[in-house]
């Protein structure tokens, strides 16, 4: 009959007694599996380990990535929004200098389209692609970022070639600059603009020639630009007024004041007290009737102010003279 069992003799040293150990088969077998199964989920936990260790660092790396994008996406937002503000100004230095708009927006031939994407929708593409697969779309946002980015370095270059013309324009025109009504004669607010409004008097539409800048009486009205006074005194329904001739055919009115500070024939500065605001003539309030004429037909002030920031619009622009 086979032995069910293995006899395992110990020999602790050559003076020492052997000692025997029986081991049944079945048990053996037993341990056998239960140390290969310990083996292979040792295994497999190293395994997974490493793999769980992997992911995470692939998934920190992802994120530190889409971060960056969403930090590059948001400067370019800003440096795009301040590129339109430059667009913006150099129309108006352009309008202020009596120079062709038209060359300022020329620059933008060439440049981009309505193929371009925004940057707003760049932000949303990147944002929506935090954890894509390797190699496939986490490049969408930076890839139209770099095109976005080469659109605008070209603008600013472009940009740059106009303000250079600009500069070289305005130095000389300087006389020019100098009487054309580049800033708002007060501080205020816009109470009626340029243009066909309803009367406060007759409640009938009628064109209103310039603008309504409502402030305190007493406040002081400064000459927008260089130029002759040609008219000081009371001028019917717009109460006490002054026109300034500014030469190459612009002139300005100001209407309703409190009382002038200059006399017919006066050179003014750009800068110096003209009058001061009232509520002579027909009016609701203190306020300042505002006029830019050129070859004496009347043209909306606000085209020729620098910083519109000045003066305030309030309300709907029905509340003037």
């Amino acid at each position: 009959m086979a032995k069910k069992f293995y006899t395992v003799l110990v020999l602790p040293d050559s003076g020492s007694q052997i000692r025997r150990f029986h081991i049944a088969k079945p048990l053996l077998s037993a341990l056998a599996v239960t140390a290969s199964l310990i083996f292979v989920a040792f295994l497999f936990l190293v395994y997974q380990t490493v793999s769980h260790t992997g992911h995470m660092l692939e998934l920190r790396q992802l994120r530190t990535t889409s971060n960056e994008q969403a930090d590059l996406l948001q400067q370019f937002e800003r440096l795009e929004n301040q590129m339109t503000q430059l667009r913006e100004f150099d129309v108006r230095l352009r309008t202020a200098a009596g120079l062709e708009v038209k060359n300022a927006e020329s620059s933008m031939v060439g440049v981009g389209g309505a193929d371009t994407v925004s940057s707003r929708a760049l932000m949303v593409a990147a944002l929506a692609h935090q954890t894509p697969p390797a190699g496939s779309s986490a490049k969408i946002g930076v890839d139209n970022l770099g095109g976005e980015l080469d659109r605008l370095s070209r603008e600013m270059n472009d940009r740059n070639k106009s303000f250079q013309g600009l500069i070289e324009a305005l130095e000389a025109k300087r006389s020019l600059l100098a009487s054309t009504p580049t800033i708002w004669p007060i501080k205020g607010w816009l109470t009626a603009g340029f243009g066909q409004r309803r009367s406060p008097f007759t409640g009938q539409r009628q064109m209103h020639e310039g603008v309504d800048i409502s402030n305190s009486v007493g406040t002081p009205i400064i000459a927008p630009a260089d130029g002759v006074v040609t008219y000081t005194g009371p001028l019917g329904g717009f109460g006490n007024v002054v026109s300034v001739n500014h030469g190459n055919k612009i002139s300005t009115f100001y209407a309703h004041l409190q009382q002038h500070k200059v006399s017919q024939g006066q050179r003014v500065r750009r800068g110096d007290v003209i009058g001061l605001v009232g509520a002579t003539g027909r009016a609701t309030g203190p306020h300042l009737h505002y006029e830019i004429q050129v070859n004496e037909v009347p043209v909306d002030p606000t085209k020729y102010v620098i910083d519109p920031e000045t003066v305030k619009f309030l309300g709907s622009g029905e509340s003037a003279e």
